[in-house]
């Protein structure tokens, strides 16, 4: 019964608070001050949101972009100075193996050879050549390109009187090799001999003629040994000296040296072809002028002269080693002149009187 009771009072205080909320609203708006922690019946703190709690979100966002920007400079710059000190030690490391980098030395060898009024200079080297130098005394030095060659040659005009001559060889590599030669040199025979080549027959005659005295004279063929020809002591013509060589066969190099008395020396070559004469014979056939010429090497040109008029065979080369040509000829005792030039340029000349 009182069970019941119980049950039947719950509603009777549902209608009583009803009532009662009704007539005393509760607001459930946040109230806008804040509890203290200590306030008895409280164990936390409510607050307000700020107004301007959006804004400063906004700060610390643009802070941390601008702190991650200024980063990202930093290590740009400090990846730039750790290039460039790299680079500066490259440079360095270079710098350092170039300078300690050890020179290559030499030893060249010179070879003076006193000409007369002149001396032959013969530099002789392992490594190229870049400068050879070279000065009379304390007077102006002059520089002569090596040009790269590890065989250098010059020839140097001494003074008249008692002269040291200072050269210096300076290689690629920067090293500096000094000689030096005392000369001492006074003659009046400054003029070097003259070279003359002529033919001679089947020959050439060579002829070496000095204002002075003549000593010796050379002549090699193509490089090969040379040969010496010396002034006779009991020849009275002092001044020449005289000698018949003969040609080898096809294309030579001819080198003469002349040497007078005193030293002065002259130097000719020549390109010699070994060749003979063309060979021909003049005939007669009726009122007709026959020429049959034959040469090794070929007939060039054939030129024919009767009684002073000229007949040509042309500028041109024949190129035949046989030519075999008919003139004809008014009835009459004639004077013919034949001359034959062979592919070389040697020629023979043949006259006769004919009569037709």
């Amino acid at each position: 019964m009182n069970q019941i009771l119980s049950m039947n009072n719950e509603p009777d205080k549902k209608q009583e608070n009803d009532k009662n909320i009704q007539n005393n609203p509760i607001n459930m708006q946040p109230k806008s001050q804040s509890f203290p922690i200590d306030q008895p019946g409280y164990n936390y703190v409510q607050s307000k949101p700020s107004r301007n709690s959006g804004y400063n979100d906004t700060i610390k966002r643009a802070n941390a972009t601008s702190n991650k920007a200024e980063i990202s400079k930093v290590i740009k710059i400090f990846c730039i100075i750790i290039i460039l000190f790299g680079l500066f030690l490259i440079g360095e490391s270079t710098y350092a193996m170039v300078a300690k980098r050890k020179k290559v030395e030499d030893n060249p060898k010179v070879y003076p050879l006193q000409m007369g009024k002149e001396t032959k200079i013969t530099v002789e080297t392992e490594h190229p050549i870049k400068e050879f130098s070279y000065k009379w005394n304390e007077g102006e030095s002059v520089n002569i390109e090596g040009n790269g060659t590890v065989l250098f040659e010059t020839t140097i005009q001494i003074p008249n009187g008692n002269n040291i001559l200072y050269m210096t060889v300076t290689d690629f590599n920067g090293n500096k090799h000094n000689f030096h030669r005392q000369y001492i040199f006074d003659s009046t025979d400054a003029n070097k001999p003259s070279i003359d080549i002529a033919i001679s027959g089947t020959k050439l005659k060579i002829t070496a003629t000095d204002d002075v005295e003549m000593d010796y004279i050379t002549y090699s063929w193509n490089n090969e040994e040379a040969t010496r020809v010396d002034l006779e002591e009991d020849n009275d013509d002092k001044q020449n000296i005289e000698t018949d060589v003969d040609v080898p066969e096809g294309q030579n190099k001819l080198t003469i040296i002349a040497v007078d008395a005193q030293g002065n020396r002259e130097t000719r070559t020549e390109n010699v072809i070994g060749d003979t004469k063309p060979i021909f014979d003049l005939l007669k056939d009726g009122q007709n002028l026959i020429i049959k010429a034959q040469d090794d090497q070929g007939i060039s040109r054939i030129v024919i002269d009767i009684d002073g008029e000229t007949v040509d065979s042309g500028e041109e080369s024949l190129d035949l080693k046989e030519v075999s040509a008919s003139l004809p000829v008014e009835s009459g005792t004639h004077t013919v002149e034949v001359t034959v030039t062979n592919v070389n340029g040697l020629s023979d000349t043949k006259t006769a009187t004919v009569e037709f």
